[in-house]
């Protein structure tokens, strides 16, 4: 099947990276074409299957011309499929192209972006709805002008069928983790050895964005150290939250209890080093970094949101805690 793609994702441009190496395993099976928004205009093949198309031009500029290049790729060949990455502003330029050609259109979620569930600092409604209103009324528009909805996980498929989406429409297509991978692998890199002198060690895999609530796990880390003076939390990460969350951790004087690193390029040695992964955030559509903690054998404790109580059960090593439990957090910390 030969399918045009719409995505967000410009680390496809870099052949080496895994998402292009995932396109590529996907170009095994059909043919594609993805167009990305991108400030620079571009046209990259992966391989003999998989053909890339930078935009160029500012963000207006941009839309536009995944229009006009959507309908050029459509009018030179013989797409089978349009599917978007998202059902927000390219999940507009799918629909679009659909109302043009006529060719079915797939939609992917890689989010739960019309659950209810949210936490208290959001007023405890959606949390993309409080976030941008009128981007989440366009998400529902264009998920119900989709043929197929391609989802990661029970979570979302749950969360669509509340919203009136026929079950038929809703495909689960999980992300792939390689368990033998992980089972196998020597770390590289131990955390104890890196950090000595802490009784235990806590991680934090995540981008610093607002929805991973790291800032907020800092608060419940500072209660949790008047009582384990030798726990240590590393976050590793970046994002728009960075500089406030080190603020926080200055204006806390944690910083002997509370680390900040680059993302690192060996996860799994972390993984499989610290004495737990923590995963605070407040809305997932899945959750690739506890669904491999888990198959490392780590203890996790979680939020209620994504692969939680559906992919990843609770357990001995697997808590699950309500959204913006502090006290829950801080109990199952000192646990374990």
């Amino acid at each position: 099947m030969k399918k045009l793609m719409t995505s967000l994702d410009k680390k496809i441009f870099d052949k080496n990276s895994q998402v292009a190496k995932r396109m590529v395993e996907y170009g095994k099976k059909d043919e594609l074409f993805i167009i990305i928004p991108h400030p620079k205009e571009q046209e990259l093949n992966l391989s003999d299957a998989v053909h890339v198309w930078g935009t160029g031009g500012n963000k207006l500029q941009q839309f536009f011309r995944l229009k006009k290049l959507g309908k050029e790729i459509i009018k030179k060949n013989k797409i089978e499929q349009i599917t978007t990455q998202d059902p927000f502003y390219i999940g507009k330029i799918g629909w679009l192209l659909k109302r043009k050609s006529k060719i079915n259109l797939e939609v992917q979620l890689h989010g739960d972006f019309f659950s209810a569930k949210g936490g208290s600092v959001f007023g405890g409604s959606n949390y993309y709805k409080r976030q941008n209103f009128l981007k989440y009324l366009l998400g529902k528009f264009i998920i119900k002008k989709a043929d197929k909805l391609r989802v990661v996980g029970e979570r979302i498929r749950q969360s669509l069928i509340k919203l009136g989406i026929e079950e038929k429409r809703i495909e689960i297509k999980p992300i792939f983790v390689d368990t033998e991978k992980i089972k196998n692998y020597e770390p590289k890199i131990d955390l104890h050895q890196k950090y000595p002198g802490y009784e235990k060690t806590f991680l934090v895999l995540a981008r610093l964005e607002k929805v991973k609530n790291v800032g907020w796990l800092v608060n419940v880390f500072k209660d949790v150290i008047r009582e384990k003076k030798d726990y240590l939390l590393l976050i590793v990460g970046d994002g728009k939250e960075l500089e406030e969350i080190k603020l926080q951790i200055t204006n806390y004087k944690l910083q002997k209890n509370i680390k900040i690193e680059n993302w690192t390029s060996d996860p799994i040695s972390y993984l499989k080093t610290t004495d737990c992964l923590l995963f605070p955030s407040l809305s997932e559509g899945y959750g690739l970094i506890p669904m491999e903690a888990h198959v490392a054998c780590t203890p996790i404790i979680m939020n209620d949101v994504g692969v939680a109580n559906y992919e990843l059960k609770p357990s001995e090593k697997v808590k699950i805690l309500p959204i913006d439990d502090k006290d829950a957090w801080k109990k199952a910390i000192l646990e374990i």
